[in-house]
């Protein structure tokens, strides 16, 4: 009986056809929601219009499926002039659904909205802060001032206007900025000279190359006592001016405090003023002393010219601390030069005294010091709780979340490194955010969801060219090399001069077994390189591809070509360590174990108090290719303790490795499939994961591993080694195919180069 009045019900709401109208309803609206969408995040418009209709649009869904039921077939009342239900239900709804809609959300004082909360930092006392609600971060490219003036000596102001600027936009909240040292580093890869003010064209270039949504150009000049300031806030969309910048000041500070309040009276979709939130003046960013700013600037544009000359920056940076020895950014850019010379102890005094003097500036600007000497000192716990307090305080900042990022995604594994990204997006860091997301699916395989991620991206900034290559890397993780090279090949027609675009064309016809053609393309790209970052990028691969190929002593060659050209760029403490593991590497491959122990000892004489923590790593990484280590048995099994501070997830990825030294393979499986696989995700080198699985009797999954890095086209010769020696008593002449491609990539490796001598003892073992 029952069934039979619910069964005619249902045909009773299907024959008025209530399904059907109210999901033709749902789809338009959910359409129009889309376009509301795309046109305020097209033309950079406030939020508050979508929420506002999307409230509607929901609310209104009971009254509508009662018109529907009753065929539109409702008069507003009566006869006797009162509304009955449904009349009344659908007019009440109506209203209420406008009015909610009308006040509910106001993109006034939505913006304005903020929360104050309470926190525990890294040393845990109780910190305040006021967050802001806020749906859009303002990123703004802050370039030097025009001097004007007659008098060239006075140059310096104009860097040190952008930095004054920078700092004092960004004790607001929605402001990530980027002064004229962020952007000096653009400048090469344009082939611009260092701190020359460019075109607005040029302008516009770097600050869309910098992922910011505006820049400033503004001249200086002096008449008498007084300081005048003029130019534009463009959009780095378009290119036009948003608002002309007038100031006129008896002091050079007071004329920044003047501009950084019409940036932020007049920027589009700006927060308002929050309650309680520090605001200093520029004179009490850096120093209210004139010549100490200049020397402390002065020292800064010496090291972003030569960062091989830090005897030179380093006394500079001193002469400002002379003339305010209460600087605390003064301070701190004492101490990082003399960290790069080896003088550590003196390097921590002057950034102790950097955090010690910077207690009264904004909060913002406190965590750089503290961040890098909790890294110097190896504290690593108290770096992460930084970070985290940084993250809560200032949820806009992205800085936070790509410090964070690593150790999410090692310790919590990959669902919670992207509910990590998708608070940085849901927080106005879309961009980066985005970015980020789509990195982290192309690496856990999801491809289809990185694609969508993408055509997110794409849609919210269809400005950034630079990035459809990205749509490239998708195909290319996957193997499809010949989709990958066709996109890569019509943005080269597009863009002759963008050396990426060929850096990632080489590493296909690598991938590809073109090794000749790659190489020539290298070798072109050399030769016509007009920059020192595009000459650097080509010397890389170089010294890379003759890695892969076993030619050991080439590649020693062109990483230390690469440095000494790279330290024009990069300071030479930062340079050892991004070399320390590829050179360690070829010396491992070639059992030249007194070599590792040179470009370890280098990086030591930065860093002597991460000693366990480097050569347990250099040895890790040794261990995986089956190499000889440098440790003895007790040294390498102590390294756990070098990790303790870096969470669970990489403590015990490190004592797999030791239990694999061990040979106890069937632990090692043991730790692998604890946690739902999240250990076995850190593993980046599939050769160890195969070998693993392989010298535990569980062959058949150890070729899994392989083939999949094969049928995505790995750039390294010794997967198809190891697959040969996995098929070795099982199919021969298959294992030859894959050893003759190993072989190929190998025929001009030298002769001590260890994966070739297990390669040809191997061929000999296949043709008896």
């Amino acid at each position: 009986m029952t069934e039979q009045t619910e069964q005619t019900f249902v045909q009773r709401l299907w024959e008025r056809k209530i399904p059907q109208y109210l999901g033709s309803y749902l789809a338009i609206g959910f359409g129009l929601l889309q376009f509301l969408e795309f046109i305020s995040g097209r033309y950079n418009l406030s939020n508050f219009w979508v929420d506002k209709y999307l409230l509607v649009w929901l609310i209104m869904i009971p009254a509508i499926i009662i018109l529907i039921y009753f065929n539109g077939q409702l008069n507003p009342s009566t006869a006797s002039g009162t509304l009955k239900w449904p009349k009344a239900v659908v007019a009440g709804n109506t209203v209420i659904a406008l009015l909610l809609g009308g006040f509910l959300f106001n993109g006034e004082t939505a913006n304005a909205t903020s929360e104050v909360v309470q926190l525990t930092d890294e040393e845990g006392q109780t910190v305040t802060a006021v967050v802001p609600s806020l749906n859009k971060v303002k990123n703004v490219a802050v370039f030097q001032f025009e001097n004007l003036t007659d008098n060239k000596d006075e140059e310096w102001w104009g860097i040190a206007f952008s930095s004054l600027l920078d700092l004092n936009l960004e004790q607001r909240s929605e402001f990530y900025t980027f002064s004229q040292f962020n952007l000096n580093g653009y400048y090469d890869r344009l082939g611009l000279t260092s701190f020359d003010l460019p075109s607005v064209g040029m302008q516009r270039e770097i600050a869309q190359k910098s992922r910011n949504d505006y820049f400033t150009r503004i001249s200086f000049d002096v008449e008498g006592d007084q300081y005048i300031f003029k130019g534009d806030l463009y959009s780095s969309r378009d290119g036009k001016s948003i608002f002309k910048i007038d100031a006129v000041a008896n002091d050079p500070f007071e004329g920044i405090d003047l501009i950084n309040q019409q940036i932020a009276e007049n920027i589009p979709d700006a927060l308002e003023e929050l309650e309680d939130q520090l605001r200093l003046p520029s004179s009490s960013l850096i120093t209210n002393n004139q010549e100490a700013l200049k020397y402390h600037i002065q020292s800064r544009i010496t090291f972003a010219k030569d960062p091989t000359a830090l005897e030179e920056v380093v006394r500079l940076a001193k002469k400002s601390v002379e003339l305010d020895p209460t600087c605390s950014v003064c301070h701190f850019y004492v101490g990082d030069p003399l960290y790069g010379l080896g003088k550590r102890d003196e390097s921590i005094t002057y950034i102790r005294n950097a955090i010690r003097y910077g207690s009264s500036l904004p909060e913002r600007m406190q965590f750089g010091p503290k961040a890098v000497l909790y890294s110097i000192t190896d504290k690593m716990d108290a770096y992460l709780k930084l970070q985290e307090v940084r993250r809560q305080m200032f949820p806009y900042d992205f800085g936070a979340y790509s410090q964070l990022l690593p150790l999410y995604q090692t310790n919590y594994g990959i669902d919670s490194a992207k509910m990590l990204m998708q608070e940085a997006i849901d927080n106005g860091n879309i961009e980066r955010g985005l970015l980020s997301m789509y990195d982290l699916q192309l690496e856990n395989e999801e491809y289809a969801a990185a694609e969508a991620t993408l055509d997110r991206f794409s849609q919210e900034f269809p400005d950034r060219d630079q990035d459809r290559m990205k749509y490239a890397t998708i195909y290319e993780n996957q193997g499809k090399l010949d989709e990958a090279r066709e996109i890569l090949l019509k943005e080269e027609m597009l863009d002759p001069l963008n050396t990426t675009i060929q850096t990632r064309l080489s590493y296909i016809d690598f991938k590809d077994g073109a090794i000749e053609k790659s190489n020539e393309r290298v070798e072109q790209g050399l030769e016509e390189s007009t920059t020192l970052s595009d000459s650097l990028n080509f010397l890389w691969i170089k010294a890379y591809f003759f890695h892969m190929t076993g030619q050991i002593q080439k590649a020693e060659e062109a990483y230390d070509t690469f440095e000494f050209h790279g330290v024009k760029r990069t300071p030479i403490n930062r340079m050892v360590t991004n070399t320390l593991y590829p050179k360690a590497d070829l010396y491992y491959s070639t059992n030249q174990l007194n070599k590792v122990q040179g470009v370890l000892d280098r990086v030591l004489k930065y860093a002597p108090q991460s000693s366990e923590l480097y050569a347990c790593m250099i040895d890790m990484m040794a261990l995986a290719k089956d190499y000889n280590i440098s440790m003895n048995a007790d040294e390498f099994y102590n390294c756990p303790q070098a990790f303790e501070s870096y969470g669970d997830g990489y403590t015990a990825y490190v004592k797999t490795l030791i239990l694999y030294h061990k040979k106890d393979y069937k632990a090692c499986i043991k730790i692998l499939n604890n946690d739902n696989g999240r250990v076995e995700a850190i593993f980046n080198d599939k050769y160890l994961l195969a070998n693993i699985y392989a010298k535990a009797g569980k062959v058949d999954n150890a070729k899994k591993i392989i083939k999949k890095a094969l049928d995505q086209k790995t750039d390294e010769p010794i997967y198809y080694y190891q697959m040969a020696t996995f098929l070795e008593n099982d199919d021969k002449l298959k294992a030859k195919e894959y050893l003759d491609i190993a072989l190929k990539y190998w025929y001009n490796a030298d002769a001590n180069f260890i994966p070739l001598q297990r390669a040809q003892e191997l061929s000999t073992r296949l043709s008896s």
